[in-house]
């Protein structure tokens, strides 16, 4: 395959080498993010009948990297880095959500191998209030040994609430794993942001002891229901000794 085709690929160019026109055209031109300050600048530059699909630009006004389809500018990046927005022919669309993650929309069913899973561990042990912060993780270990009964209140972080993070008809489920000594301590409260919220327990009823000398895993489902916010949350005790 000639040097400088459509489909050369990457090429590294030596000092004094002259270029052919090919070369500029595909290895220069098409291989490279062209910077225009605003979309009204890259219409100029890049009239329609000129713009060939493939080709991505930076607009300095926007923070915003797009790339050609073949019949408009789909943005990639925006606003410092955050993904806005990722097509593919398979159904899968990226959009920028509230938190450091992207959402991630699929239009068919993924397999998913061996997803991991990030988990907050602390050394602290349970009492007063547990938050659980979802930014971060939506698995609390609580390695330290509880020295009380607790409230678990689920939450964005400090400055971030779940509400804002959840449309209605979307589901976030997040675990505790609380470790007791001698004295097998349990939750007594459960808080969305900060406001009660009473779950409905796996069996009918809340826990009414923990394991001594063992961990216990809380799982919370919590489905948004309404905007005032509204919550159904399902919720089990899962003992290991």
């Amino acid at each position: 395959m000639p040097i400088g085709s459509p489909n050369a690929g990457y090429l590294t160019f030596n000092t004094g080498q002259v270029l052919t026109a090919a070369q500029v055209q595909y290895n220069l031109q098409n291989q490279t993010i062209m910077y225009f300050a605003t979309s009204a600048a890259r219409g100029t530059a890049l009239p329609v009948g000129t713009v060939q699909e493939g080709m991505f630009t930076y607009l300095a006004d926007s923070n915003a990297f797009e790339f050609y389809d073949g019949s408009a500018w789909i943005p990639i990046v925006s606003g410092g880095g955050d993904l806005t927005a990722i097509t593919a022919g398979a159904g899968i669309t990226v959009t920028n959500g509230t938190g450091p993650v992207p959402t991630v929309a699929l239009s068919s069913n993924p397999t998913l191998t061996s997803p991991k899973e990030t988990v907050d561990i602390s050394g602290s042990g349970a009492s007063g209030t547990v938050n659980i912060d979802v930014v971060t993780s939506s698995v609390e270990l609580l390695n330290g040994a509880a020295t009380g009964n607790w409230t678990t209140n689920v939450r964005g972080n400090g400055a971030t609430t779940l509400n804002s993070m959840m449309a209605i008809g979307e589901q976030i489920s997040v675990v505790l794993l609380n470790t007791n000594t001698a004295t097998a301590y349990i939750p007594t409260g459960f808080t969305i942001d900060g406001s009660a919220v009473t779950p409905k327990w796996l069996g009918g009823s809340a826990p009414a002891t923990g394991t001594v000398n063992g961990i216990d895993a809380y799982v919370y489902t919590i489905i948004k229901t309404s905007g005032g916010p509204g919550y159904t949350v399902l919720a089990s005790q899962n003992k290991f000794a």
